[in-house]
């Protein structure tokens, strides 16, 4: 369910997803979003009062909080969680985000359409092989386990790659059929396509092609990330066990605290 804030374009309760099973997930507990450093007054009072916000997860890497870190809310608590390293190729260099974002998008422009579509692939690649992305994804199940007493919240910059696949780990560990998670992984190119278009009229119709790929989500990603566990853990159930050491018992946990009973 899209939560519609001012400042945010991908903020979504899970609440309206259903497992294999036939059970939601409790209203409200789990909120995945975009980056948090521009809500004003009115979005935190929606987060906090409507949704019951108590803990926040940024996925971000250490440049990207330093330079445009979350809005601090009353109560809520705030956690650093770095997916991907601050020298990751592609993240912020200069500490402008707006010369950053120009750099990178005229690099990946010269460099051909297909280099849009072999930086996303390595992304998503390095998330699955990387044992910094490995930790940090075990650290967020983690997170999850202890109970905030309200909502969680997990985010990125945009909410789609790092924090997507946050979202497919927990909804994988909550029963529910890879073809809804990629569904609702898919979704968020409903919410971005307004930015899209934003940036293509910015840079302009030449560069349509590569801001699609990076700014959007494709079916090509998750076959990427399937394929990367698939070769190294041999199936997603081996790489939760294996790769991010969730037990059985943790797996009961999780349900039990997120998923309604019948």
């Amino acid at each position: 369910m899209h939560i519609k804030l001012k400042n945010t374009k991908n903020t979504r309760s899970l609440s309206d997803l259903t497992n294999k099973n036939g059970l939601k997930i409790k209203k409200h507990l789990l909120i995945r979003s975009d980056a948090l450093n521009k809500i004003d007054a009115s979005d935190q009072n929606v987060l906090r009062r409507e949704y019951h916000l108590k803990r926040v997860i940024d996925l971000r890497c250490d440049n990207e909080v330093k330079n445009n870190p979350d809005v601090s809310m009353e109560g809520v608590q705030l956690i650093l969680n770095p997916i991907l390293p601050s020298e990751r190729v592609g993240v912020t260099k200069k500490g402008n985000d707006e010369e950053d974002f120009r750099d990178f998008i005229e690099a990946i422009h010269t460099n051909g359409a297909d280099s849009s579509v072999r930086f996303m692939t390595k992304v998503y690649q390095e998330v699955v092989s990387s044992e910094f992305s490995k930790k940090a994804y075990q650290k967020f199940l983690r997170i999850l386990l202890e109970d905030a007493g309200g909502a969680t919240l997990w985010h990125c910059s945009a909410g789609k790659d790092r924090a997507g696949f946050a979202t497919m780990i927990i909804l994988y560990a909550l029963d529910f059929d890879m073809k809804d998670i990629v569904e609702d992984y898919l979704s968020t190119n409903q919410f971005y396509q307004g930015n899209i278009e934003h940036f293509v009229k910015e840079c302009g119709e030449g560069y349509r092609e590569v801001l699609e790929t990076i700014f959007g989500v494709k079916e090509e990603y998750v076959e990427v990330l399937l394929g990367s566990i698939k070769n190294i853990y041999g199936s997603f159930d081996a790489y939760l066990e294996k790769g991010l050491l969730l037990t059985s018992k943790d797996k009961e946990k999780l349900q039990s605290m997120y998923l309604e009973e019948r």
